[in-house]
């Protein structure tokens, strides 16, 4: 796939020889950016980046281009970047950004298309590509695969329960549950985790009640953690006796998972594959220790 993309016509990328200006309205393209060695001069939303865990680290130049709903399109005309990399749901920006510099759109999640982290490669190459620096990307993306391919050896040797990955809600009532069309579940699928959520999720997530989960209480349960929210969540699940009467709870099958993108590219891929085999490994011994 990267050695197609290699063929598009030069004048359609940015000469590796300078060094590419490119803006991102696109967290997940920004991803892309820095994992190929070449990470966006600004970007939406810099503020929340690291503070949901997001992976590469930004440089410490990158500016701020406000919303990602709403950027700052006059300090974006005043950067005059070469190119500008959107996601797919900002399109109603494109025909403005557009006479500012040229777009490439981002797009990952799709319930139609499915598959996100083969689409995560896909964009990685395509964005490569463009910027002429698809060898930094065969690089990349190969020491993906050779991440993931340990994190299942390791999965391998456990004798893992399946898995819920959930967010929590504010009100202890509710959980969203990541499964199909969702990074984490094309993750648990490659280190060979079953997920205990067996329904449909076309945004690849569902919002399930308490009650929904009973007959899921064989799993492991890992919350992606978002810090101080969570205490909130937390403390109004800690009061629901229906939570607390179930495995999850009374026998310990509940951790925090360390807080990544969940939309994002392959960087999170590797990030949710290092939470959940090290969770697997943590409650594998926990478990040993319960037994002895």
């Amino acid at each position: 796939m990267l050695g197609a993309l290699a063929l598009l016509p030069v004048a359609s990328r940015v000469r590796a020889s300078v060094p590419p200006r490119v803006a991102s309205l696109s967290w997940a393209g920004a991803q892309i950016l820095a994992s190929i060695g070449a990470p966006p001069m600004a970007l939406t939303e810099l503020d929340s980046y690291p503070k949901v865990g997001a992976l590469p680290p930004m440089p410490s130049n990158v500016i701020e281009l406000g919303s990602h709903s709403e950027p700052n399109l006059e300090l974006l005309a005043q950067l005059a970047p070469d190119l500008i990399v959107i996601d797919q749901d900002q399109s109603n920006l494109e025909a403005q950004l557009q006479r500012i510099a040229p777009t490439f759109v981002i797009d990952i999640y799709d319930s139609r298309r499915g598959k996100p982290f083969a689409r995560a490669v896909e964009e990685t190459g395509r964005l490569a590509a463009r910027l002429d620096r698809v060898a930094q990307a065969r690089a990349y993306l190969d020491d993906v695969d050779r991440q993931l391919d340990a994190r299942a050896a390791t999965v391998a040797t456990l004798d893992a329960p399946p898995v819920l990955v959930v967010d929590l809600y504010d009100d202890g009532r509710r959980f969203f549950v990541y499964g199909p069309n969702s990074m984490i579940h094309d993750v648990m699928t490659r280190l060979n985790i079953a997920n205990a959520w067996r329904g449909d999720t076309d945004s690849g997530w569902v919002l399930l009640n308490v009650e929904d989960l009973a007959s899921m209480g064989h799993a492991q349960m890992f919350y992606i953690s978002h810090g101080a929210r969570d205490r909130i969540a937390l403390s109004n699940l800690s009061r629901s006796p229906l939570w607390r009467s179930l495995p999850f709870a009374s026998q310990g099958r509940f951790h925090p998972l360390p807080g990544f993108f969940t939309y994002g590219a392959a960087s999170c891929a590797t990030q949710c594959a290092d939470g959940l085999t090290q969770g697997l490994v943590a409650a594998t011994r926990r478990g040993s220790r319960a037994n002895g």
